[in-house]
């Protein structure tokens, strides 16, 4: 596992230690895991200061008492959004409290501005979505897994973690009234199987 020190991530970026083990050892006394900009928390097992890790999977925290104390976790950027505009005359469906044009990572959107004590996000649902089946609000996307598995999740993650491992499709269901099947190819055929009562139909 590669290690990297907080001093890529500091003013003296440019220093190298002569010592490989010395640049891997971190003190928790170091004035640069003090300081504002580098302190990562405490390590909630030992009590030792907490340091970014570059690692296969991405940056972690981990203890800069390795290796006696094995504790890491992953980093996770908070994602800054900005109110741009109040909408008035609406109200959020969920709390009543208006809506908002928002600004964030991926561009701009629209929610309630009772955020975080309501996490209410309109999407304009196109005809030919499939809508979520268990929270009814976000619609069935294709994903891949990190081994590159594909499914089908809900938009609304990590609201919602409704999956799906094969293909749905959006067909209403005459006994339950579902508008969510999933494409099964069985011993008799290929069948549109219901996702809630499991009524099977031609395809």
């Amino acid at each position: 596992m590669a290690i990297t020190d907080n001093s890529l991530f500091s003013a003296d970026c440019n220093q190298k230690s002569d010592d490989k083990s010395q640049h891997d050892a971190v003190d928790p006394t170091d004035s640069k895991l003090n300081d504002d900009s580098d302190n990562y928390g405490i390590c909630p097992e030992c009590g030792g200061a907490l340091k970014l890790i570059a690692t296969r999977r991405g940056l972690m925290l981990g203890c800069s008492g390795y290796p006696k104390c094995r504790y890491m976790t992953p980093f996770v950027i908070k994602q800054v959004v900005t109110i741009e505009r109040m909408l008035e005359g609406t109200k959020c469906p969920e709390c009543g409290y208006p809506m908002a044009v928002k600004s964030g990572r991926y561009g701009q959107f629209i929610s309630c501005s009772n955020y975080p004590e309501c996490h209410y996000v309109f999407k304009d649902r196109q005809s030919d979505d499939i809508p979520c089946p268990e929270c009814g609000r976000g619609v069935l996307q294709v994903r891949k897994t990190r081994f590159n598995k594909v499914f089908w999740g809900c938009s609304n993650y990590p609201d919602c973690k409704y999956n799906l491992a094969h293909q749905p499709v959006r067909r209403k269901c005459e006994k339950c009234g579902c508008e969510v099947h999933i494409v099964r190819k069985l011993k008799n055929g290929k069948k549109l199987v219901c996702v809630l009562c499991g009524n099977r139909i031609n395809a």
